[in-house]
């Protein structure tokens, strides 16, 4: 059986929500407005307080899951209503790749360009993997490859323009939200392999959406937005589908995450 939408994926979505509030109003009263540095906030500080609490208790809720590593359909159900909210991340991370690779080629960032092609067709292959997924189709790695290659330039892409940044609170919830993404995208397709634990892949599923969702305060134009966006939602989706209690399958193994 696999876990219903709520309590688990729809929680995750409102605190991300409320983490996204915080992160507002820090912005709009944790700088110094004629020198840009940090200055002590209520809500900076309530927001570094949520965060930690949100990872403590991700932390204790997610060591009670299996670390059974086996086929990626023991620990997923093939999408029904989820179809909607992977569609909608995945549309979203196709067109905000495309708004990315559009804004970066007069300035010839090259991060930037590899992160908007390798988002668009990321997009792409989440839906392929989707639609194998629900016909019953034999799957494999390739169709998250793409998302995998995307995570990594990602990071670059949000991380140089502000690696000489001394203001480490403007930068990193993006910085932090990208990284753990790419962990996350990485471990999804490790359940291809049979290499990806439940417990492992929640636990920092759960923090990257939680992250991308207060990233978009912080978004650099609409590409980055629409990224941060559809990350949040794909994760989302395969957390909804992950299986409360996995599937018997001849090849799965137990180990550690």
């Amino acid at each position: 059986m696999k876990n219903t939408f709520w309590p688990h994926t729809g929680r995750v979505l409102v605190q991300g929500l409320l983490l996204l509030c915080l992160r507002l109003a820090q912005n709009r009263t944790g700088f110094d407005p004629v020198t840009g540095l940090s200055v002590r906030s209520v809500p900076g500080l309530a927001l570094i307080a949520c965060l930690l609490l949100c990872a403590l208790a991700e932390l204790i809720l997610c060591r009670k899951l299996s670390g059974e590593r086996g086929e990626f359909a023991a620990h997923f159900a093939p999408p029904e209503r989820e179809t909607l909210l992977l569609a909608a991340g995945s549309v979203l991370l196709a067109g905000g790749g495309a708004l990315l690779l559009v804004s970066a080629l007069p300035q010839r960032g090259l991060a930037a360009i590899a992160a908007g092609a390798t988002a668009a067709a990321s997009g792409l292959g989440f839906l392929l993997l989707a639609k194998r997924f629900q016909a019953g189709a034999e799957l494999s790695v390739l169709p998250v490859l793409p998302s995998m290659f995307f995570s990594v330039f990602f990071v670059l892409t949000v991380y140089l323009p502000a690696e000489s940044d001394p203001v480490l609170a403007r930068y990193y919830i993006p910085v932090l939200a990208s990284a753990l993404t790419a962990y996350a995208f990485s471990l999804l397709g490790g359940f291809l392999r049979k290499e990806s634990s439940p417990r492992a892949f929640t636990f920092v599923a759960d923090l990257a959406v939680l992250l991308c969702i207060t990233a978009l305060a912080d978004a650099n134009g609409l590409g980055e937005l629409l990224l941060f966006a559809g990350c949040a939602l794909v994760l989302a989706s395969f957390l909804a589908l992950r299986r409360e209690t996995a599937l018997d399958t001849p090849q799965a193994e137990t180990g550690n995450p």
